[in-house]
C-alpha cells in the first residue's frame, strides 16, 4: 500500500514530530511504501495566488509548483494527516495546502448536468488523522474539533466509498506525563502497522 504523510509543525523536536515518526515506523513495519510531505521543511506556500484563483477551475495537474504533491497525492492509499491542533483546527499551512492541492479534477469535479461535488480521490481507502491538542477532551468536544471535521468529513467525502477513517488525538500534551506520551506514540505505531 503506498501511503502519503502529510506533516505540519515547525519544531522539528515536537511531539508530533515524534508522531510522524511513530506513524512512519508504524506503516514501513508492515511493509508498505511511505512518503513525507513536510510543509514547513519544504517551505510550502500555503496562499492561493490571484493567478491559481482565476485558473482554480483548470489548474489540475498542470500547475508546476505542485505536480509533485498531486502527482503523490494521485497514487496514494493511505492518507495520513500529522498536526497539532491550533485554535480548534490544521495548522494554515495545512489549510492552505488542502486549499492549494484539493483541486477540481484531482479531489473532486463537479457534475456536469447538476453541478454538484463527486469525489475523485477513489484511490484512497484510509483516511488517518493524528493530532495533539493542549485542551481536555470534553473542551475540544465543546468547541467542535474544527480539525476532525475538516478531516474525517470533508476530505472524506472525496475519497473512496468505503474509505475507513481513523482518528487518534492526544489530548492535554502540555500536562503530560512523559509515560502518557510513550503509550500514546506506540498506539500510533501499532494502529498504522495494522493498515489493510
Amino acid at each position: 500500500m503506498r501511503c502519503l504523510v502529510v506533516y505540519a509543525h515547525p519544531d522539528p523536536e515536537s511531539f508530533s514530530a515524534a508522531l510522524r515518526d511513530a506513524a512512519v515506523a508504524g506503516l514501513t513495519s508492515a511493509g508498505h511504501h511511505v512518503d513525507v510531505l513536510d510543509l514547513y521543511e519544504l517551505g510550502f506556500d500555503p496562499c492561493i495566488s490571484a493567478a491559481e484563483l482565476e485558473d482554480y477551475f483548470t489548474i489540475g495537474h498542470d500547475h508546476p509548483s505542485l505536480a509533485d504533491h498531486l502527482d503523490l497525492l494521485g497514487r496514494t492509499d493511505a492518507l495520513v494527516f500529522v498536526y497539532p491542533t491550533w485554535w480548534s483546527g490544521v495548522p494554515a499551512i495545512m489549510k492552505g495546502w488542502l486549499d492549494r492541492t484539493f483541486l477540481p479534477g484531482v479531489a473532486f469535479r463537479l457534475d456536469d448536468r447538476t453541478n454538484r461535488i463527486r469525489p475523485a480521490l477513489g484511490n484512497v481507502r484510509h483516511l488517518v488523522g493524528l493530532t495533539t491538542y493542549g485542551a481536555p477532551r470534553w473542551s475540544v468536544a465543546a468547541v467542535g474539533d474544527a480539525g476532525r471535521r475538516t478531516i474525517g468529513r470533508t476530505v472524506r467525502i472525496i475519497c473512496a466509498k468505503r474509505c475507513k477513517r481513523t482518528w487518534l488525538g492526544f489530548y492535554q500534551l502540555d500536562t503530560a506525563r512523559e509515560s502518557d506520551r510513550a503509550e500514546f506514540l506506540a498506539r500510533v505505531a501499532r494502529e498504522l502497522a495494522a493498515l489493510r
